[in-house]
């Protein structure tokens, strides 16, 4: 399999044509659902296309295996994702700037429930998520590239929490790493409970208190004067 270079991450699609990326958004979609019901292994080239309703053809000149669609799958996502916690931020910052919290639960609360309405998966989604990163775990040939996805998220998490806490006068009690390593631990937890026993296409209400309560615990807030 082609390895891509870590200064090439996440893959720029940019100059791909607007139908090619539509079609290349629809294959990683039609995999999601595939996955989420076969997990990787069970998923047949075959079976994308036709959830797709796309060819065999269609699927080839986009990616070159499974594995390539994997790890497509993985960089759309987390740019998706990664933009709209973003923005979430910034919109954020926005509304600080015109007046701080009068109560830091309350604060937090509304922020990670605004981050949440701006993601809704299904129970498909949630669990392709997981059946992709077992995959990649035990697939030695695929590790690799999925560790350099993962830790290119996590920067870009740092960053976009460093910013968003700087501007809530907040700081972390424990090293911004170890935090969003138990935000993601927690975050995983209540995204499985949330969709066990869901139809794969229904929409999954994940609880936040939880990840309320461990950001109320591990951050710090300067007192107002």
């Amino acid at each position: 399999m082609r390895h891509r270079h870590n200064d090439e991450m996440p893959m720029n699609t940019d100059n791909l044509s607007a139908r090619r990326r539509q079609t290349r958004s629809t294959l990683v979609e039609a995999g999601v659902s595939v996955f989420a019901v076969k997990g990787i292994d069970g998923a047949s080239i075959e079976e994308i296309c036709e959830a797709a309703g796309f060819t065999r053809g269609a699927f080839y000149s986009n990616f070159s295996s499974r594995d390539d669609l994997v790890l497509a799958t993985i960089e759309q996502r987390t740019s998706h994702d990664l933009d709209m916690l973003d923005a979430t931020v910034e919109r954020w910052r926005d509304r600080l700037n015109r007046s701080g919290p009068e109560n830091i639960e309350d604060f937090i609360m509304e922020f990670v429930e605004d981050t949440f309405s701006q993601k809704r998966v299904t129970a498909a989604e949630v669990i392709a998520e997981h059946e992709i990163e077992l995959y990649c775990l035990r697939t030695p040939g695929l590790y690799p590239r999925y560790a350099e996805l993962h830790s290119f998220q996590v920067q870009r998490i740092q960053s976009l929490i460093e910013n968003a806490i700087g501007f809530a006068e907040a700081v972390s009690t424990i090293p911004l790493t170890d935090l969003i390593e138990a935000l993601t631990a927690v975050h995983s937890q209540a995204s499985l409970r949330a969709a066990a026993g869901k139809k794969l296409h229904e929409v999954v209400e994940i609880d936040s208190t939880q990840i309320v309560r461990v950001l109320g615990r591990l951050l710090e807030f300067t007192p107002k004067p």
